[in-house]
């Protein structure tokens, strides 16, 4: 095998991991200096549903306090079966 080609594949490979890590490291920069760009903002409110507290009531059975938007769910869940106990709209972050 001739090794000049070899040795052009190898330096092709790390000029593209060189360009994806400048690619992350650019996103990276531009969200924490806080610029306006509409592709960041729609990552960073991707994330609507999050678990606030969750505790265990027995072996089988789990309280979850869970947000989505605005609005938060007290659930119970566990035995095979899931309880919506609780609403609560408009909560405060």
């Amino acid at each position: 095998m001739d090794f000049a080609l070899l040795f052009q594949a190898v330096l092709a490979l790390i000029f593209v991991i060189g360009l994806v890590f400048l690619v992350f490291w650019l996103m990276k920069f531009c969200e924490s200096k806080g610029l306006n760009n509409p592709f960041l903002r729609k990552m960073k409110l991707s994330n609507r549903l999050s678990v606030i507290e969750s505790k265990r009531v027995d072996a089988r059975t789990c309280l979850v306090l869970a947000r989505c938007d605005d609005e938060e769910y007290l659930l119970l869940v566990g035995n095979g079966q899931n309880i919506l106990l609780k609403t609560t709209k408009g909560s405060k972050k």
